[in-house]
């Protein structure tokens, strides 16, 4: 619920001075009181002859004791506690709408890798995992062509199908396409007794193209107090997965036509249109996802290999600097072992938002390199820049004082940094830049890890 705190409004310079010009202005003297009658602003007077109440969404904050011609400060006030309210709620909505575009993306990379429909159920009921509390969740599919209701559910890890009808609260969304909370389906008379203990549901329809294609019902067998913001994020849930489970399904139509492909060309041309205009945009999601690295969220190997070469072509033509860092964590397989692999995938996170926090030119590239390793892409850096940055890297990785018991060169996670520079010339190629920095780096290994070497580039060398 949103609170205004009307006593902290009121001391706000602003509507401060705004109510000491109103005050001087009128020529009358006031007094401002909480809900509870506590004194805000000025002296109570028993013999005010009005009392002006202070509302913020029907409900009492304070009040405002004086003459008639009060009222007018009343009225501001009011107004001021109105608009701190709709500030308030802005801001909420906003956070609710960050929130529901990153479950989103998430949830669209997830499913723009799923074929097959028991992948897409297993990604499913793992993001329900994280929205809702519930004890089962069923898939239902309606079979155009069979004319049949399939029902998809997981058992002991498994994916069983069976065949039902169209009935109870489930029927009732598939034919109208309206999703339904009931927290308690002994107060709803649509809910038919099936054999099973449910208490409490969300169903959902799964619709692609206006067209619903089946439902999703999550059930608890106690009495829920499943929300609107709940069925939000579910629905949205649900609108990723359908398009991924008839993708799936024209995936596997595809595969079991191909014998006869050649006869079924006429009467699939349309709905074949229509799986590549929908393949098209999930490549084209693909193709963004593709860039970035999962759990770090800098870029991946594939990327940092595409921007070296680029750079390299530019600083080339200009003649500058090009230099790269490659880092790697120290004794991390140790770490993974010791603190388990969901303190390892923290660690990468809180190491890769210290690269990015300190790498902040928009020439400049932070990427996952592989495993533990990351590489950084310092463009116009000469030797000496570069090493600010490894060093400025190495310090604020040590200040995370992340615990690291089996590490032999301190006890918290700890950086290796191997540094390489040159002048890009057309006689050789970025390759030996990688090879020349990773030199660098198994020097800082061998010097005793947790600190930075420079390689000599000498591309004869290599």
């Amino acid at each position: 619920m949103i609170r205004v705190n009307f006593s902290k409004l009121l001391a706000k310079q602003p509507i401060k001075s705004l109510i000491e010009g109103l005050v001087q202005e009128l020529a009358t003297s006031i007094c401002i009181t909480d809900a509870q009658n506590k004194i805000l602003w000025g002296e109570f007077n028993q013999h005010s002859p009005y009392q002006y109440p202070i509302t913020v969404n029907e409900t009492v904050i304070g009040y405002i004791y004086g003459e008639t011609k009060v009222q007018i400060i009343a009225q501001i006030l009011n107004y001021l506690v109105q608009q701190e309210f709709q500030k308030k709620n802005l801001a909420i909505e906003t956070l609710d709408k960050y929130e529901e575009i990153n479950f989103l993306y998430d949830i669209s990379s997830k499913m723009s890798t799923s074929l097959t429909l028991e992948e897409i159920i297993d990604v499913v009921i793992e993001e329900t995992k994280n929205l809702l509390d519930f004890s089962q969740i069923s898939f239902m599919l309606l079979n155009q062509k069979k004319g049949e209701l399939e029902i998809f559910s997981k058992q002991q890890g498994k994916v069983i199908k069976t065949q039902g009808t169209i009935r109870s609260i489930e029927g009732y969304v598939l034919q109208s396409g309206k999703e339904e909370i009931i927290n308690d389906v002994n107060e709803d008379p649509r809910y038919i007794y099936e054999g099973t203990m449910i208490r409490s549901l969300i169903c959902v329809p799964l619709k692609v193209c206006n067209e619903t294609i089946g439902v999703i019902k999550v059930s608890h067998t106690q009495p829920s107090n499943y929300t609107t913001k709940d069925l939000k994020l579910f629905t949205a849930l649900t609108s990723q997965a359908a398009a991924a489970i008839q993708t799936a399904q024209y995936y596997n139509k595809l595969k079991d036509y191909s014998e006869t492909l050649e006869q079924k060309v006429a009467e699939r041309t349309q709905e074949l249109e229509q799986a590549n205009q929908e393949l098209q945009k999930a490549n084209d999601k693909l193709e963004y996802l593709a860039i970035i690295d999962g759990l770090t969220q800098v870029h991946n190997r594939r990327y940092f290999n595409q921007y070296l070469v680029q750079e390299w072509r530019r600083l080339m033509r200009e003649r500058q600097s090009l230099s790269l860092i490659l880092c790697d964590v120290d004794y991390f397989k140790l770490f993974n072992d010791h603190y388990l692999h969901q303190a390892g995938d923290d660690c990468l996170q809180k190491i890769a938002q210290v690269m990015q926090d300190v790498v902040k030119r928009p020439a400049d590239l932070v990427a996952r390199f592989g495993g533990e390793e990351f590489a950084i892409i310092l463009s116009n850096t000469n030797e000496l820049g570069a090493a600010r940055v490894a060093q400025k890297i190495r310090l604020e990785v040590e200040k995370l004082k992340i615990p690291h018991a089996l590490s032999q060169c301190s006890e918290y996670v700890t950086l290796s940094l191997g540094i390489a520079t040159t002048i890009p010339t057309p006689d050789i190629s970025s390759e030996r830049l990688i090879l020349a920095a990773d030199k660098a780096l198994y020097q800082a290994k061998n010097m005793g890890r947790n600190r930075y070497c420079l390689y000599a580039f000498r591309p004869k060398q290599f």
